[in-house]
């Protein structure tokens, strides 16, 4: 899954119609066994954003070059450098996530030291992860810092979150994790290391059985949760 923003400037291009992707490697400037793929928009979202599923050979740097088809039927063109890795630190689907004791109201009653988020919603810090991952419903675990984002990107996504924890809580556990244990000074919280996350935000999709069925790195809309979670909940 590749998120990704197109932009002239500083301005986000919000007229695309459709964008179509192709990967290349930029070690050898071949084709990625000749990849290519039209990336899903979400417009739900502060920024619109685009999501490609890019499938590499191998791992390395690899090139993304994609044709934006605006509302007028013209066409521009981007390229955007990613990073794969053989086999990433943090929890992938299918694996079972560890079994965090996270913070709760229950240990912390002071809601405004487990999240910088404002306002902060109580449900999100109900239950652990290890109470979650024992409670044969499915779990959206998110990893953000609201107010001390380096990307900007946590307080949307915090507020995504809340969006489909309205919707959904009866059926499916909702955890906020503050990114950082204590605000000032800023000291990151034990379980990103647990997880072995390396910035912020993301959101992991659990099922019932307690296994990851969705890794998802930065900006996430409340309709891209929803699909997510579509199938791992009950008809």
């Amino acid at each position: 899954r590749v998120p990704f923003v197109i932009s002239v400037g500083s301005q986000p291009i919000t007229n695309a119609q459709s964008i179509d992707v192709v990967a290349f490697d930029l070690a050898s400037g071949t084709p990625a066994a000749g990849w290519k793929g039209s990336a899903k928009n979400y417009s739900d979202y502060n920024i619109p954003y685009w999501v490609a599923f890019p499938q590499l050979p191998h791992a390395g740097y690899w090139g993304l070059g994609a044709v934006v088809t605006l509302a007028d039927g013209s066409q521009m063109q981007a390229q955007f450098t990613i990073e794969a890795l053989d086999k990433p630190n943090s929890p992938q689907i299918g694996d079972t996530p560890p079994a965090s004791h996270s913070r709760t109201l229950a240990t912390e009653p002071d809601i405004t030291k487990l999240s910088s988020d404002n306002p902060a919603e109580p449900g999100l810090y109900q239950m652990t992860v290890a109470e979650a991952l024992q409670s044969g419903k499915p779990t959206v675990v998110t990893f953000a810092t609201p107010a001390y984002c380096t990307s900007r990107l946590c307080a949307p996504v915090v507020n995504s979150v809340k969006t489909v924890y309205y919707d959904l809580k009866d059926k499916v556990n909702f955890i906020h994790i503050e990114v950082y244990k204590t605000f000032n000074p800023l000291v990151y919280a034990d379980e990103m290391t647990e997880w072995k996350l390396q910035g912020e935000p993301w959101t992991f999709v659990i099922d019932a059985k307690g296994k990851v069925t969705a890794n998802l790195g930065g900006p996430l809309s409340p309709r891209e949760l929803t699909e997510a979670l579509q199938p791992l909940l009950a008809p």
